[in-house]
């Protein structure tokens, strides 16, 4: 009788936390964190767009060609599906923050590491370093932004910071150009990837002040005394700011994680769910891959002299799609703004593949970047669609497994390139994102609005 007892008081302090969350009309925490959460896709992003900037001088300067371009690409990738998987896992049991912490500390030693290679193999090795950090950057983010807001505003939290990654996106092509251009050869391309060691500032605010460990995870690891002083700090800053807090209404508790994450997920309702997530992200990350790596070497197998200029031009529309998805994400369902967003892809890499001056090409370029902000839509789906007990773990196979697709796109752009030409692969790319865009569409749930403990069940 005491054991059901104690189970019963558990369940309820779950159900309590969970009720008071669901209940705040806006974000009951400083601006800040949305600052320092949004670095985590900053500088994950930046280094995604860095490899494609670079790839034409580290061509030259190493001397690749064939499957060595691909080499630095691949391993960086796996990297990221491992890392993603391993330090997300271990944040459904450790917590999402302090894993947020070593996914940082990775990816700044790998960007000073990658900064100082001398060969292809040092490269692609310390790349892999790199990768590790950036798989779990991206899912703990969306897990910490989900887990922290409230359901009508949850999608806005996480297209928020994504909206830094886009400017990541933005920034590396000019920040590249302008080093490649006014340094010495041997210079400028390690300077832009030491500058993804910046990173390493999100260390100083991970703390309770500024970004805290999410309540929901802290009440099912019996913190409820930390759950429920963050909670009535989250609704004293609501209170400040003229907000009247309705009352809790009755919530579910969700179950506390009894096995592996893993293992949480690969049975009904979740594993659906997973094969969904799953598909959807490999095909999209393989387009999107191709496109951010490979767009400026296509461009040149395209007679394009001025490659790199066109696209960090079209690349603006990085901005442009991070800034409708704050706009949107809480206004359509999920899985019918992330099909349109595929749309809007597959136009812009068919005006690219048809174009034959700068105009046609900025304007796909542009149209291309919007589309490439889709991933706001997407994490804020995938991080819904899992429970609290193994909602990293559920990120990772589908955000991070899901890049296998990115891992294997080298060797289909080369081996498309030599058969096809640059105009035929971008056509391979049209294909990959609308196999994306009809996994998600057809068979993907609808989540916005409501309750994370509902979506749970």
């Amino acid at each position: 009788m005491a054991t059901m007892g104690s189970q019963n008081a558990t369940a309820e302090r779950v159900a309590g936390v969970n009720a008071r969350l669901d209940r705040l009309p806006a974000f009951g925490l400083s601006p800040v964190v949305f600052v320092v959460v949004g670095a985590s896709y900053f500088f994950t992003f930046y280094d995604i767009t860095a490899i494609g900037v670079t790839l034409p001088v580290l061509e030259e300067r190493f001397r690749l060609s064939g499957a060595d371009l691909a080499l630095p690409v691949t391993t960086n990738l796996f990297a990221y599906i491992v890392g993603a998987y391993v330090l997300s896992s271990l944040a459904d049991y450790i917590g999402r923050r302090r894993a947020l912490a070593l996914s940082v500390v990775l990816l700044s030693v790998g960007a000073v590491l990658t900064a100082l290679s001398w060969s292809v193999t040092s490269l692609a090795v310390f790349r892999a370093v790199t990768g590790l950090g950036m798989g779990a950057e991206i899912a703990l983010a969306a897990t910490i932004m989900t887990e922290l807001s409230p359901p009508r505003l949850r999608g806005r939290g996480v297209a928020l910071n994504v909206f830094w990654g886009g400017v990541g996106l933005a920034a590396a092509p000019w920040i590249g150009l302008g080093l490649i251009s006014w340094l010495p050869a041997d210079i400028g391309w390690r300077v832009v990837f030491a500058l993804g060691a910046l990173a390493i500032v999100v260390l100083i605010f991970l703390n309770d002040r500024w970004v805290p460990e999410s309540p929901r995870w802290l009440v099912l690891h019996g913190r409820s005394d930390r759950a429920d002083a963050l909670l009535d700090r989250m609704e004293t800053h609501v209170r400040a700011r003229g907000h009247t807090l309705p009352a809790p209404r009755p919530a579910e508790a969700e179950a506390d994680l009894t096995t592996f994450p893993t293992w949480e997920l690969l049975r009904p309702p979740y594993l659906s769910r997973v094969i969904v997530v799953f598909l959807f992200w490999f095909f999209s990350y393989m387009a999107a891959y191709a496109y951010l790596a490979y767009l400026p070497t296509l461009l040149k197998a395209m007679g394009v002299s001025e490659s790199l200029l066109y696209s960090a031009i079209g690349d603006l529309g990085f901005l442009v799609g991070g800034l409708g998805s704050v706009l949107i994400i809480d206004r359509w369902n999920r899985k019918h703004s992330a099909a349109a967003a595929g749309v809007v892809g597959m136009v812009g890499i068919a005006l690219i593949a048809l174009s034959h001056g700068p105009g046609l090409l900025i304007a796909g370029a542009f149209l291309a970047g919007i589309w490439i902000m889709a991933p706001a839509l997407g994490y804020a789906y995938t991080s819904e669609v899992f429970p609290t007990r193994a909602r990293a773990s559920g990120m990772s196979i589908g955000d991070g497994l899901g890049h296998l697709g990115g891992a294997v796109q080298p060797y289909i752009v080369v081996a498309g390139l030599a058969a096809f030409g640059p105009r035929g692969t971008f056509g391979l790319m049209i294909g990959m994102i609308a196999v994306a865009a009809a996994i998600i569409l057809f068979g993907g749930i609808r989540t916005a609005g409501d309750s994370l403990t509902h979506l749970a069940r």
